[in-house]
C-alpha cells in the first residue's frame, strides 16, 4: 500500500510539472484540461486529472492521472488474494485530441500503472463541458476507456503465387467524378485513437458539482 501511495504522489507532481511546462510554452490551439473526483453507482471515489493541448504544429501533447483506491490490482504471478494490492494508478501520455462544441475525446499510451499489463495499452478519455459553479445548465460528464493494441496476424497474398508481386502494395480508392473525395486507404490505421469513434456512440457519467471541473476550449 505504502508503495501504490508513493506512485501516486509521484505521478501526481509528474502531472503538475508537465502542466506547467505546457502552459508556458504559450500554445493557443484547442485544449481540454481537468481536475476532479467522480464516484459510480457504488458511490467510492475515483479521482482524474488531465491537460491536452493542440500545439500550433498541430501535434497533440498531454497527459492523464487515474486513481481508483478501490480497485483490486492483482500481482503478475496470478493475483492471489495474498499477492493483490488494493488501488489502482494510471499515468497516460495523450497524442490525439477531438474537439466538438463542448465535448471533447483524448487519446494515448498508458505509460506508467502499478497494474504492469496495462502499460503500453490505448486509452481513450472522453468528456463534456457544461458549465461551472451550481448554476451550471447541466453537470460536466466522462466516460473512458482501455484498449488493447490490435496487430495484424496475416498476410493477404494469392496463394498461386509463390512471390505474389502485390503483397505490400497500398491504394486509396476515390471516386473519380468528386476532386473533394478524400477516399478510403487500403491498409488503414487500426490503432485506437480519439476518432476512432463517433462522439454520439459514447454513454457519459455525470461528475457531481463541488468536486473539479472539466474545461473544453475549441
Amino acid at each position: 500500500m505504502k508503495k501504490t501511495i508513493c506512485m501516486i504522489v509521484i505521478g501526481l507532481a509528474l502531472v503538475s510539472f508537465r502542466s506547467a511546462r505546457m502552459s508556458a510554452a504559450g500554445s493557443s490551439g484547442p485544449s481540454a484540461n481537468g481536475d476532479f473526483q467522480f464516484s459510480l453507482v457504488d458511490g467510492a471515489l475515483r479521482y482524474i486529472q488531465f491537460d491536452v493541448r493542440t500545439q500550433k504544429n498541430g501535434d497533440t501533447k498531454g497527459q492523464m492521472t487515474f486513481n481508483d483506491p478501490t480497485a483490486i490490482v492483482g500481482s503478475d504471478d496470478g493475483g492471489s488474494a495474498s499477492s493483490s494490492a488494493q488501488g489502482l494508478f494510471v499515468t497516460a501520455e495523450f497524442d490525439c485530441l477531438q474537439i466538438r462544441g463542448n465535448a471533447a475525446v483524448m487519446s494515448g499510451v498508458i505509460t506508467q500503472s502499478n497494474a504492469l499489463n496495462a502499460i503500453g495499452e490505448r486509452v481513450l478519455l472522453v468528456v463534456e463541458d457544461n458549465g461551472e459553479g451550481v448554476n451550471a445548465p447541466s453537470l460536466d460528464k466522462l466516460t473512458w476507456g482501455v484498449y488493447s493494441s490490435s496487430a495484424a496476424g496475416w498476410t493477404p497474398s494469392d496463394a498461386e503465387w509463390e512471390k505474389d508481386p502485390g503483397v505490400g502494395l497500398t491504394w486509396l480508392a476515390t471516386d473519380a467524378e468528386r476532386e473533394d473525395d478524400i477516399g478510403i486507404p487500403s491498409n488503414p490505421d487500426r490503432t485506437i485513437g480519439c476518432r476512432s469513434f463517433p462522439l454520439s456512440s459514447y454513454t457519459l457519467v455525470d461528475v457531481s458539482h463541488g468536486f473539479g471541473n472539466v474545461q473544453v476550449r475549441p
